[in-house]
This record gives C-alpha cells, structure tokens and sequence, in this order.
C-alpha cells in the first residue's frame, strides 16, 4: 500500500506565472484529465524444458500435471496472448527449478 505523499506545490506553474498545482494534479492532467492510480500488473514466469520440443514445465515455481503433452512453446505463447498476457522478458541458459529447465518466459498483463 502506498503512503499519501506530502502535497508538493507545482513550481514551474508559480514561476510562468501559473496557477501552481499539486504534483498530483499536473500528474492526473497529462494522464488523460483524472488523477489514476499507478497499473496495478499480475506476472507470470515460465520455465520450459526440452521433452518433443521446448513445452512449459513449470508456471510460477510449480510443476504442471501432465507437462510431457502440454503445448510446444509456439504454441503456448500465442495462448498466452490470446487470454491477454504480454511477453516481457526472456532467459536461457540457467535452470531455476528442475534439472533441465533452462528456458523462462516472464509475462504481465494488468490485474
């Protein structure tokens, strides 16, 4: 949770001669006229292992039921986009939970 900051005069504003505006207030007027709270993101990190092709094992440090018949990579991520995930990043080399899984996806999209 985020602490209510100190209302911060708008200094530009006081100086061109302006009516001087909280940070807040000028923040809210270039995002489109409201003051917004900032994205709330969910993430989703993939780790992927070689079995018939690259397919997810593991999906937040869990290990998927039945992965050795889950999607192949291609496919996975076009389902990812589809239920309105983004691909954010991508790893290799290093395994973060089982023997062989060398291959991570990061993924957000807004909560």
């Amino acid at each position: 949770m985020m602490s209510k900051r100190k209302q911060t005069p708008d200094v530009l504003a006081e100086i061109l001669g302006g009516e001087a505006a909280s940070i807040e207030e000028s923040a809210g007027r270039l995002a489109g006229g409201e003051n917004r709270m900032p994205q709330a993101w969910e993430y989703r990190l993939v780790s992927f292992q070689d079995y018939h092709g690259w397919r997810p094992r593991y999906l937040n440090g869990r290990e998927l039921k039945d992965w050795t018949n889950g999607p192949l990579i291609h496919d996975y991520i076009q389902a990812m986009g589809e239920e309105g995930w983004e691909l954010v990043a991508a790893s290799a080399g290093e395994r973060l939970y089982g023997s062989a899984d060398t291959h991570q996806l990061f993924f957000k999209r807004p909560k």
